[in-house]
């Protein structure tokens, strides 16, 4: 009995350190909106489509241990032309971030301009998206990889420090721009370029051209990591 006390006093103490935050946010879609998300900080950007008439946004996160999940925001919004997902940090909440929170990650620190103080955040934050077949796609984050599977509309994708990967379809038509400044342009698709990649270019460069005889406009950026347009299977 006091063994077992003992487990399940100690279950009480470290449990909420690896509580994750869920946020699922369900928005009704129309043909004429394009779906917009801002999402700045994360891990992974997994968007697929389906058959429904919405746009889903699942959201799992864990910042400090789960002792700061609450500095996770989040806003949504609709309107004629567009859905809207943001998410960004709560920079106040932050400053309650401490080196312990994240014995073993890699420190992200913010400094108050007055005093110098350091603030530690680590954070695992990865979202699953759900969107319509029709849906138009704008994503932007700075350090998630985007991974996009199913699209048959216009796409923008960009990220800072994450890679993009888009499947497309080998038989359906397609304008696209892939844009990399220290990565490399990666695809098995048969495309007609309108440039050629510079041997060595100064900074980065930026490829286009068509698939099929080209289609609804496909740009892809990353700054620092890969650009991969993959046939899909």
């Amino acid at each position: 009995m006091k063994n077992l006390l003992i487990l399940l006093l100690t279950g009480l103490t470290i449990g909420p350190a690896f509580a994750q935050k869920i946020i699922d946010k369900k928005i009704p879609f129309s043909p004429d909106q394009v779906v917009n998300l801002n999402l700045k900080f994360a891990d992974s950007i997994q968007i697929r489509y389906w058959d429904k008439a919405e746009v889903s946004v699942h959201i799992a996160a864990t910042i400090n241990g789960g002792r700061l999940n609450d500095a996770l925001l989040v806003e949504s919004g609709s309107t004629a032309t567009e859905i809207t997902v943001k998410t960004d940090f709560d920079r106040e909440l932050l400053k309650q971030g401490k080196a312990e929170d994240c014995p073993e990650s890699r420190h992200s620190t913010w400094r108050t301009e007055k005093n110098g103080a350091a603030y530690y955040t680590c954070s695992t934050i990865n979202y699953q998206v759900f969107l319509p077949r029709k849906a138009k796609l704008r994503v932007e984050t700075i350090n998630g990889n985007i991974d996009i599977e199913g699209a048959s509309e216009a796409v923008f994708a960009k990220t800072i420090s994450g890679f993009v990967d888009l499947n497309w379809s080998g038989t359906k038509g397609a304008n696209l721009a892939l844009k990399t400044i220290t990565g490399e342009v990666y695809s098995d698709l048969s495309i007609d370029f309108k440039n050629k990649k510079q041997q060595n270019p100064i900074v980065g460069y930026l490829l286009e051209g068509t698939v099929n005889g080209g289609g609804p406009d496909v740009r892809l950026e990353s700054i620092s990591n890969n650009v991969y347009v993959r046939k899909k299977k």
